[in-house]
């Protein structure tokens, strides 16, 4: 590999579902431009211009029996279609199915209506120019207009058919919480491809945080003080907010503090999973 790696790791992985039954050992090594799998005997190359989908998620049952955990890359390459499969538990594989989408959606040009609507109300907003790049938490744009989607506070999600110069065009509509209530952004890539993966990226992220808040057990009070704290920011009295005297406040607040929903710096705030949880409460996700 000619050009600079930006992740190498030695895990298991089955380098083409076409021609090997089992996984063998081997390195993963990622640029900008490729992935390249080698083994003692092989290395299989993966273009990310060629990739058009990548899951992360328990192994298939056909798998379950090699891995707990895969992460599925399909891609297309001297005019095929081709799939790999790669060991998926761990934190080191985490950052690098992050910094696949990276490679796959950053520096993508994006059309962008925000907002499209405020609640259920449309707006008058006009498209906008961006660049879209993505992290492990937030989709960002940054052009003629500037916003971060907070991927825990997505709500909902789909494609939608809108007029974009003239011309009927899919955009990926995606309805989050903003500072003062739900808003939703309408966006379009120029590429169907990327379009899928954005969508595959967002729906990855939540269900990641969806499957992390699964294990925390909240009592309606402990969502009430949440949804509270997103609806009154950081210097609200969340005693007065809630109807609550200062002794139960503490120790709601420190509950949620101990299951990482909240922290305190400068005010309460609530952090990713917290979000996550206010979203939920608000309205299911629907993807």
């Amino acid at each position: 590999m000619s050009e600079s790696a930006i992740a190498d790791f030695v895990t298991s992985f089955i380098p083409d579902t076409a021609t090997h039954a089992k996984p063998v050992r081997g390195r993963v090594v990622m640029s900008k431009r490729r992935i390249v799998l080698v083994t003692d005997g092989d290395r299989v190359t993966i273009p990310l211009a060629g990739v058009f989908d990548v899951q992360h998620d328990t192994a298939p049952g056909d798998l379950a029996e090699f891995f707990d955990d895969t992460v599925t890359i399909a891609y297309e390459r001297d005019g095929n279609r081709r799939v790999a499969v790669v060991e998926g538990a761990g934190d080191t594989v985490d950052r690098f199915v992050i910094l696949v989408f990276k490679g796959l959606l950053n520096g993508s040009k994006a059309h962008v209506k925000h907002p499209a609507r405020r609640g259920g109300r449309v707006t008058d907003q006009s498209f906008a120019s961006a660049t879209l790049s993505v992290s492990p938490g937030t989709v960002e744009l940054r052009g003629d207009v500037t916003i971060d989607i907070d991927v825990s506070t997505v709500t909902h999600f789909e494609r939608v058919e809108r007029d974009l110069g003239g011309t009927t065009r899919p955009l990926l509509s995606v309805r989050h919480m903003g500072a003062t209530g739900p808003v939703t952004t309408e966006l379009a890539l120029d590429s169907g491809r990327k379009m899928n993966l954005l969508g595959r990226f967002i729906r990855l992220r939540y269900a990641l945080l969806k499957q992390e808040l699964a294990d925390i057990e909240l009592s309606s009070e402990e969502i009430e003080a949440l949804v509270a704290i997103y609806s009154s920011g950081p210097n609200a009295n969340l005693a007065t907010v809630l109807g609550v005297d200062a002794s139960r406040l503490t120790m709601f607040l420190n509950n949620l503090l101990e299951k990482e929903l909240v922290r305190d710096e400068d005010g309460v705030h609530l952090t990713s999973m917290g979000r996550a949880a206010v979203s939920e409460h608000i309205e299911d996700v629907n993807m």
